[in-house]
């Protein structure tokens, strides 16, 4: 079976959604490229979205891969489930 190249835009499109109508205030939405921490996601809700990833695309991000530069905003997230090689279920 051939595996399908896991599409960013596809995954930020699912990230969004979750954190805009999970976690975020309707008047306050969040933006791709918006800062996570500045947006006021603490961490119980990143928790969430770490739970969300594992659960949408069969991945669990190692204690060191929990870097700002993975965790900096929703198309960082998106390009860290790309590059591990994941992010179609």
């Amino acid at each position: 079976m051939k595996s399908q190249t896991p599409d960013p835009a596809v995954i930020t499109k699912s990230l969004l959604a979750f954190v805009n109508n999970n976690i975020m205030a309707r008047s306050r939405q969040i933006g791709a490229d918006d800062d996570i921490k500045a947006a006021g996601v603490d961490s119980m809700a990143m928790l969430k979205i770490l739970v969300f990833i594992e659960a949408e695309f069969g991945i669990w991000m190692p204690a060191e891969d929990l870097a700002v530069h993975n965790l900096s905003t929703l198309r960082s997230l998106s390009t860290y489930i790309v590059g591990q090689g994941h992010g179609n279920r």
